[in-house]
């Protein structure tokens, strides 16, 4: 897990941090440059969380309830809860970069890879338990 020093920084070094990862994210191009600095960044579990979150968001804004989006994303359900409070109360983060990945190319080859994933995850949910809770079939709609 994550942790931040017990011994917090000046509140002006902190945001001045902010400021220039901001500036960094920003100003990188391509997909290449992004994919270096965050493996440089991040480790890879870091990696897999922040997935994890965009994934959570994802599936939210296709209208899987929580529960049903904990159970698939094999999360906690306060990480879905948080994600599906920022995205519908707080920031404004998670619905721009949605709306960016609806208009481009890469948007259908992460729709299509999350719903091939769903059928298979429910699928195997069938075959395992024939009485699957009704919050946790996917709807027809969305698949």
């Amino acid at each position: 897990m994550t942790q931040v020093s017990r011994f917090p920084l000046p509140k002006v070094l902190e945001q001045q941090m902010h400021t220039a990862l901001r500036k960094a994210l920003a100003d990188l191009r391509t997909e290449a440059d992004v994919s270096a600095f965050l493996d440089d960044l991040l480790t890879p579990t870091e990696k897999i969380m922040l997935g994890k979150r965009l994934a959570i968001a994802i599936l939210l804004d296709r209208g899987y309830d929580q529960r049903t989006v904990h159970t698939i994303m094999k999360t906690s359900l306060s990480t879905v809860n948080a994600v599906n409070y920022w995205l519908k109360n707080r920031g404004n983060g998670y619905r721009i970069v949605l709306e960016k990945l609806k208009t481009q190319r890469e948007w259908a080859e992460l729709k299509e890879g999350i719903e091939d994933f769903l059928k298979v995850f429910f699928s195997a949910r069938r075959q395992m338990s024939p009485k699957i809770p009704k919050e946790i079939q996917p709807r027809d709609d969305l698949i």
